[in-house]
């Protein structure tokens, strides 16, 4: 236990604490903007009337190319 306190009160301790936080934030941003993003593709997608027309390729190969 003491050590676990002592861990907490070193400098590279605190750094690496600030770090994870920042790229937790940076994170969650990147996936909110592509949430955003997506919604917004999909609307104009539907708005567009051209949706029924797209084919979805998910990595599978069609007619042997």
């Amino acid at each position: 236990m003491f050590s676990q306190w002592i861990k907490r009160l070193s400098p590279q301790h605190k750094e690496r604490e600030k770090e994870l936080a920042r790229a937790s934030r940076r994170v969650s941003f990147a996936i909110a903007r592509y949430k955003d993003t997506s919604k917004d593709i999909q609307e104009e997608i539907r708005n567009n009337g051209f949706a029924e027309f797209l084919i979805y390729d998910r990595g599978v190969n069609h007619g042997g190319h």
